[in-house]
């Protein structure tokens, strides 16, 4: 395991807040580096593939977050118990991005105007929506609750801070039907360091 971790990230939890659970979780100190939109042109050409975020551990440098995400798990115990559960998370993982991709149309930080946002949602909503169904119905078929196995992994850190960017541009509404989802983020959220994180990490817009 390396010594020192670094993970850099706009201000924001987005594609980076699943690493930080994971590091949480995992017990592992690591520098949690904000970077504000005005020093991105400067850190820009510095970057392994100019992107954020990525990693640097013991100085050496790490892109691409699900990568990061499943190196961190590594270290910890976070990934699944088999090949096969391995590769069903790498499929989740896709599949949520999946379901990201046309929500960009209602990101605050690209959309200003508010009312365009909420006219765009219903749309939107149509769309991601039978994707969502099976997120349900793959959690609702496994009796452990988690979405891989029948432990936690790196997976469900992803499935919970996808869920809370899912919440902030939808609203709670659309989500309350998923009953499984519900309380696989119920259950995330009442691990005693994540809850301890939650409550005490700095507030973003997403």
């Amino acid at each position: 395991m390396a010594k020192n971790y670094k993970l850099i990230y706009f201000n924001l939890r987005g594609k980076a807040e699943h690493i930080r659970l994971i590091f949480v979780h995992g017990n592992i100190q690591y520098e949690d580096v904000r970077v504000e939109f005005s020093e991105w042109p400067t850190l820009k050409p510095k970057t392994p593939f100019g992107q954020l975020p990525y990693l640097e551990a013991d100085g050496k440098q790490l892109a691409q977050s699900n990568a990061i995400a499943r190196f961190v798990s590594k270290q910890c115990n976070l990934m699944p118990s088999s090949d096969w559960e391995q590769a069903q998370a790498d499929e989740l993982a896709e599949l949520f991005d999946d379901i990201k991709e046309p929500t960009r149309a209602i990101n605050p930080l690209r959309e200003k105007d508010e009312a365009k946002r909420k006219s765009l949602i219903p749309d939107i909503l149509a769309t991601v929506s039978p994707l969502l169904d099976k997120v349900e119905a793959r959690l609702a078929a496994n009796p452990s609750g988690w979405l891989v196995g029948n432990k936690i992994s790196w997976i469900d850190f992803l499935f919970f801070s996808s869920t809370e960017y899912f919440i902030a541009v939808f609203g709670k509404e659309p989500f309350a039907k998923y009953t499984h989802q519900k309380a696989l983020f119920k259950k995330i959220k009442e691990i005693p360091q994540i809850a301890t994180y939650l409550t005490t990490r700095k507030e973003t817009i997403l």
